[in-house]
């Protein structure tokens, strides 16, 4: 079927205007829709949730401080002593105060297997209510008495305590 030559613009407009906005809907906006409805529709869910679960935990003036204490230290190398992991440095220091707040961090060395490593810091997040894991840093360093690599793992452990 040809048509003619006077109808020709009039219909590719047309086709132009049903189906430029119809690949636009199926191949960008659809999907963008959806996401927005899903992330509503948790928002609200979070919204119905307890406020405190929300909340980080802060270690209030009469209960236990863990990182300056060595609370934290006992703690991980009960974890470290079941899984033949080794506790190689651990530097505690507080790192922000501000109108009664304080962060402690503790910055905790720790060397052995992969497997092991993470059973460690499984165990840690677990066990640890009032303190939060900010960061790792796994690194391959070479021993210097027996000159083979080892694994270590550095942890950034951190606690909010709420000042006197």
């Amino acid at each position: 079927m040809t048509l003619p030559y006077k109808y020709r613009g009039i219909v590719l407009l047309a086709g132009l205007a049903v189906v430029l906005p119809w690949i636009a809907w199926h191949f960008a906006l659809c999907d963008t829709c959806a996401a927005l409805r899903d992330c509503r529709h948790m928002a609200a869910r979070l919204e119905t949730l307890e406020p405190e679960t929300a909340q980080p935990a802060a270690v209030g003036p009469g209960e236990c401080e863990l990182v300056l204490s060595g609370g934290l230290l006992d703690t991980v190398r009960r974890a470290a002593a079941e899984r033949s992991v080794q506790v190689a440095g651990y530097e505690p220091l507080v790192t922000a105060e501000h109108d009664g707040v304080a962060v402690h961090t503790a910055q905790l060395t720790l060397t052995g297997g992969y497997a092991s490593l993470l059973r460690v810091v499984d165990t840690l997040e677990r066990t640890l209510p009032a303190c939060r894991l900010r960061s790792l840093v796994w690194q391959a360093v070479p021993d210097r008495r027996t000159r083979k690599i080892r694994l270590t793992l550095t942890l950034y452990i951190q606690q909010i305590v709420l000042k006197k």
